[in-house]
């Protein structure tokens, strides 16, 4: 039978915590939090869950909807937003758009995020964003990591750094974000950071600061549909990024975090460890946007410059909304078309940076910490992608060994499976690999055979044709650069196998 978690969760969440007003009319509503307490410092989790339930509480085109739960318990809340009259969608003959804005992945380190998430909720709420629940159905996750903004850290409180924990999904805030993004079903998302300039055991040891004001990145893993990496990189990235520059703050596609002035320049992680290429595999138009987080040892005149980090955030959120809602046609209609044929595309196995023969070298902007000037560097540039192991998608996988373990993976994935019931003969692709000199870069393929084999009960069925289906075989391929096997606590499994227990039926 086909695993009943995924519908569960599903239900749970669409049935969640409604907070519906019984009146029509939208009252008066207080400061946001770090408003009312005048930028001294950074809010607390419960100031923006109470501020959350107050925004519910207030307009009946809104509900709170509870994700989950963190680690110490605290709730990861959200709050969805939607128009019972869909007069636009309606004229233009499409769908609502859905939207999804996620906040403080990285909690304290980067608390701007969250912030700014709740004033944009506050803007939805009193109609200060005119038109645009018109048209789109948003989803606010203004505080994804609740327990790392009250401890005063980045990660979570079992010290895992959510953000790249979206391939083991260990931790219950990843579980809580998956659950979410499949539940809701979006069309686009802005997962918000902000990056400090100041490294002080990296770059900082070596005299410098990075210099920018805000970055942008879309799913780039290249088995993300081409359809939708097109449409990001040709169309949708280059207007956002024009919009937020002529909005005075200047603003370029992603580079890579800069830890020394020697290293070679690249884009976003090329892995499904993030939330913004995880959720590209499941056919959304997934986007990052990351900006200054500036040097805490420099005076402001509101705590670590949160006021102006803030309007940083602003501009970059709203600019987003505003481009999406006036590309919203041609996004519906590019991602119903692409998750109806997404099972029909190659699937591309590994992908990693190397130099770009056609532009060796960039100079970037860096600032020095002595004398706060600014000097242009060159880096090598290895902004290219070089990509390998493109294959036809399988119709299913097929698991074997370790069954109640990769039960529990597949669950915590939210993949569908289908548990084999009576003994049954399928033809099957038998693989045997090795790893490489670099686990990263994933495993070898050292013999295949394609013949019949007898499927005991229990074994497990994944069809690769469900939305999460080009997700799984990228978990589950251990030449997958972004493989499960790969990580400890799976790896023993690929070990002690000589043939692989997971068939690939074509």
């Amino acid at each position: 039978m086909f695993n009943s978690f995924f519908s569960r969760h599903r239900l749970r969440f669409l049935l969640g915590v409604s907070c519906l007003a019984t009146s029509l009319t939208v009252r008066a509503l207080p400061p946001i939090p770090l408003e009312a307490q005048q930028y001294t410092r950074i809010s607390r989790s419960a100031e923006l869950s109470e501020y959350m339930h107050v925004l519910a509480a207030n307009n009946p085109q809104v509900r709170l909807e509870v994700l989950g739960h963190s680690v110490q318990g605290r709730a990861i809340e959200a709050l969805v937003f939607s128009s019972p009259k869909k007069t636009s969608s309606q004229r233009l003959k499409i769908r609502p758009l859905k939207m999804m804005l996620i906040g403080s992945q990285h909690g304290a380190s980067e608390p701007a995020t969250g912030e700014a998430m709740i004033a944009i909720a506050r803007d939805l709420s009193i109609g200060a964003l005119p038109n645009v629940l018109d048209s789109i159905e948003v989803m606010v996750i203004p505080n994804a990591n609740p327990d790392g903004r009250d401890l005063g850290r980045r990660a979570n409180a079992n010290g895992v750094n959510i953000n790249v924990d979206f391939v083991t999904m260990t931790q219950p805030e990843t579980r809580a974000l998956k659950g979410a993004l499949l539940a809701f079903q979006p069309d686009v998302i802005l997962d918000s950071h902000e990056s400090a300039v100041l490294k002080r055991q990296s770059l900082g040891r070596e005299g410098y600061m990075t210099d920018f004001n805000a970055q942008f990145e879309s799913s780039n893993h290249p088995s993300t549909p081409s359809a939708l990496r097109e449409l990001a990189y040709n169309k949708l990235l280059p207007e956002i990024t024009r919009r937020v520059s002529a909005d005075k703050l200047p603003s370029h596609r992603y580079i890579g975090e800069i830890v020394s002035i020697k290293q070679a320049i690249a884009n976003g992680g090329l892995t499904l460890k993030n939330f913004r290429n995880t959720a590209g595999m499941s056919g959304v138009l997934s986007f990052l946007v990351e900006t200054k987080l500036d040097n805490s040892d420099y005076s402001y005149p509101s705590y670590r410059n949160i006021k102006v980090r803030l309007e940083r955030q602003l501009i970059c959120i709203r600019n987003f909304i505003h481009v999406m809602q006036e590309n919203q046609v041609e996004i519906v209609t590019q991602l119903d078309a692409v998750r109806a044929s997404q099972h029909a595309e190659a699937i591309t196995l590994k992908a990693r940076y190397v130099t770009d023969p056609t532009h060796p070298y960039e100079k970037i902007p860096m600032r020095r910490i002595d004398t706060r000037a600014i000097e242009m560097l060159t880096f090598a540039d290895h902004r290219r992608v070089e990509t390998a192991g493109v294959m036809p998608l399988p119709r299913t996988l097929v698991i074997t060994e370790y069954l109640p373990e990769m039960a529990r993976f597949l669950d915590a994935q939210f993949i569908r499976y289908e548990t084999v019931q009576n003994t049954k003969t399928v033809t099957a692709t038998l693989n045997h690999y090795a790893w490489g000199k670099n686990m990263l870069d994933g495993a070898t393929l050292l013999a295949s055979k394609t013949q019949q084999v007898q499927l005991k009960p229990g074994a497990l069925l994944v069809d690769l044709s469900q939305p999460q289906g080009r997700m799984a075989m990228l978990l589950l391929d251990p030449r997958s650069n972004s493989t499960v096997f790969m990580y400890p606590e799976y790896k023993t499994m690929f070990d002690k196998a000589k043939t692989f227990f997971v068939y690939l039926v074509m």
